[in-house]
């Protein structure tokens, strides 16, 4: 039998000129291909080179994008799409390096956006150099994207990371071996070595511009039946007008894969009816099915590959994360693992916290009380200086003191997800989930939902269940976003001060109420939104190592970032609104403003059900346009200086934290359903839901406190 082999022979399209020029060197515009414009000091350079990125999660290729571009980086989403997209620059020897750092993803084959993105980039765009980013400890299962790459490119280099974890691991990397295997440039190394982003400059630059690396991508042969089937459809589809840019291999084998979205693409010009009809029979007479037999076939490559050039790598070999993975993956000791850990995230929160926001807050009284004093000596209006102190300072003041808990939020988030064991909370839950009929991607809708329920449920488009999608669109305001956990977390340490280790665990019981809801939300709505199959999360586990600063630095700002910008923004203008609402008629008392009036009428109601006055409804009311204007209503208000009682504060903070979804939320529950009356749904279902809990939560607390 024929065994698979890489051959470097002729490919069936042609390869882009080398010449004494630097390989695909242009004119510089001033700005990049994608995107906006960068910084204007870059705008004299006269060559720019477009340098993609793409590997797998977790092998280092944001980090080496960080490395590389610094703070020269524009973050953004893909035109149309919900994937993040990243964009940055670096200059060398007068000339502008634009890298496109694609999105992480386990293969090419289209089963999500982002594999979409990350081939359609490739081929259509067509950067001058494709950059794949693999793990030197996992160099088999991290380089199946790179070898799918050498299929739809030849403009394509490697760079082979962590070899440091490698060296400790006693492996070592044969690179003019691999380099001859494959065909393509290689380099080996550590990303946060010192000399690190100096070697991948140089790498950068030499493979653009010098003949020192041979650009000669291997392909792999399959057994000989695989490759009469690719022969037959290649030369069914070698004329065809749709998909040109690609490969007309590659095509074939994506046909033979049964993906979906080439399949579709060329069925709009060619009949494949007769090319289906042979795999069922094949399929059904030898048991022979090409969608299956060809990653078989590529892994064997990487296998054999691997073996050839690297030694010391010992698949059986229990290494330090396989041992703490059996107590902290544990069936049953993994969830008191991560109950522990959380509960210690949020009272380092809390404790690290509380003494930055005093000296904050003490920062801010005094700067407001200079303010109103020179308003006073100038003889500034009283309304005017009411608005400008109590309403404008006071409102964003509120805001800025919470920004300490955001940012200590994201840094153990990012600790976390550098370490390794946010990967490991995902799968735990990923258990979970399943015991509640959702599918195992549900859960990257959950984790987006807690910085934003906007990209929560944009984020719901990677689940291939209708059911579970719509799910997930009407009951992700239950999760937590950036902005509803930084209110909660700043009111309940502010109320319990005296008792961080209560607040960590009124917050840790918060946080899974919210998970709670979406749970058993989701068997729910399975009683009218019918049955579904479900799927398995599919993620990678990353060894265990210590945490980059850089790292987590990029991660904070990139996080944080987003919060402060609409600080400075939206809630400028919502404590304008606000102050207005609560003074106008101007001279009277709060009560009897348009607030009060409002208040005071719902007040009828979450009185006697929440322990809610009329002066805790209105911040409530605001908050349905965005979150964050909870503080500054409730600082204008001044309730944040009056004394409440155990059982207002919890059912006030249960209240604040699943109620109602945003403007923004709804917006896009709208926008992802094309129903009005699914957005209903997404609006009172979880206010409904939340003031059953609130009522019977405020009660119970009422005969024990």
């Amino acid at each position: 039998m024929r065994r698979s082999r890489f051959n470097q022979g002729k490919r069936r399209y042609k390869r882009k000129f080398r010449g004494s020029k630097p390989r695909g060197s242009k004119p510089y515009s001033g700005k990049p291909h994608h995107g906006k414009s960068f910084a204007t000091e870059d705008t004299n350079h006269t060559i720019e080179h477009r340098i993609a990125f793409l590997g797998n999660p977790n092998v280092g290729k944001s980090s080496i994008f960080n490395i590389l571009t610094g703070s020269h980086q524009h973050v953004g989403n893909w035109p149309g799409k919900t994937v993040e997209k990243k964009e940055g620059h670096f200059l060398l020897s007068d000339e502008y390096f634009s890298l496109i750092d694609l999105p992480g993803a386990y293969s090419l084959s289209a089963h999500s956006e982002e594999e979409l993105i990350t081939r359609q980039y490739v081929v259509e765009e067509r950067p001058d150099l494709v950059c794949a980013i693999v793990d030197a400890t996992r160099l088999e299962r991290t380089s199946y994207i790179a070898l799918q790459a050498l299929e739809l490119t030849d403009n394509i280099a490697l760079i082979v990371n962590m070899m440091d974890l490698a060296e400790k691991e006693n492996i070592q990397i044969d690179k003019h071996k691999l380099e001859k295997l494959l065909g393509i440039p290689i380099l080996l190394v550590s990303a946060f070595d010192n000399s690190s982003i100096i070697r991948i400059k140089k790498f950068l630059y030499d493979a653009l511009h010098t003949e020192k690396y041979t650009f000669r991508p291997a392909y792999l042969l399959y057994s000989q039946k695989l490759e009469t089937m690719i022969n037959s459809v290649s030369r069914q589809i070698e004329n065809r007008e749709i998909l040109r840019d690609y490969p007309t291999r590659w095509l074939s084998i994506k046909v033979l894969e049964a993906d979906k979205w080439v399949i579709s693409k060329l069925e709009e010009e060619y009949v494949l009816d007769d090319i289906f009809n042979k795999i069922e029979k094949l399929k059904k007479s030898v048991n022979f099915d090409p969608a299956d037999e060809i990653p078989k076939r590529k892994y064997r490559a990487l296998k054999d590959i691997v073996k050839k050039s690297v030694i010391g790598i010992e698949d059986f070999k229990e290494k330090v994360s396989d041992k703490v993975d059996k107590v902290v993956m544990h069936k049953f000791w993994g969830y008191p693992i991560l109950i522990l850990i959380y509960v210690a995230f949020f009272l380092i929160t809390f404790y690290a916290s509380g003494p930055i926001i005093n000296g904050l807050d003490y920062l801010l009284s005094y700067f407001s009380d200079i303010v109103r004093g020179w308003l006073v000596a100038v003889s500034s209006p009283t309304f005017l200086t009411s608005l400008i102190v109590d309403g404008i300072l006071a409102g964003i003041g509120a805001v800025l003191l919470f920004i300490p808990i955001i940012i200590i939020f994201y840094i153990l988030i990012a600790v976390m997800e550098d370490s390794g064991y946010l990967a490991r909370s995902a799968y735990l839950m990923d258990i979970v989930l399943g015991k509640f009929g959702l599918q195992g991607t549900a859960f990257l809708s959950m984790v987006m939902g807690l910085g934003c329920n906007v990209t929560g449920i944009l984020a719901a488009r990677t689940i291939k269940s209708d059911r579970d999608r719509i799910s997930m669109i009407l009951t992700n305001s239950f999760i937590p976003c950036a902005a509803t956990l930084g209110v909660v977390a700043f009111l309940t340490g502010i109320f319990f001060k005296t008792k961080p280790w209560f607040a960590a665990l009124l917050m840790l019981i918060l946080y899974a109420l919210s998970f709670l809801l979406v749970f058993l939300s989701s068997m729910f709505f399975r009683l009218f939104l019918g049955k579904s199959d479900t799927m398995p999360l599919i993620i990678e586990i990353p060894e265990y190592r210590l945490p980059r600063i850089r790292n987590i630095f990029y991660l904070t700002w990139e996080r944080a970032g987003i919060f402060i910008k609409k600080a400075g923004t939206f809630i400028f203008i919502a404590s304008i609104v606000i102050w207005f609402v609560s003074n106008v008629p101007y001279g009277v008392s709060t009560e009897y403003s348009i607030a009060g009036y409002i208040g005071r009428g719902l007040a009828f109601i979450t009185e006697p059900l929440f322990g809610f006055d009329w002066r805790m409804v209105i911040p409530l009311l605001f908050g349905i346009a965005a979150k964050e204007v909870v503080i500054s209503a409730l600082s204008i208000l001044g309730l944040l200086t009056v004394a409440w009682t155990t059982p207002q504060i919890i059912s006030f903070l249960v209240f604040q934290m699943t109620y109602a979804p945003c403007f923004a939320t709804l917006a896009i529950i709208k926008s992802e359903t094309k129903s009005w009356k699914m957005t209903a749904i997404g609006f009172f279902y979880p206010l409904i839901v939340t003031s059953l809990i609130t009522a019977a939560v405020y009660h119970i607390l009422l005969l024990f406190l």
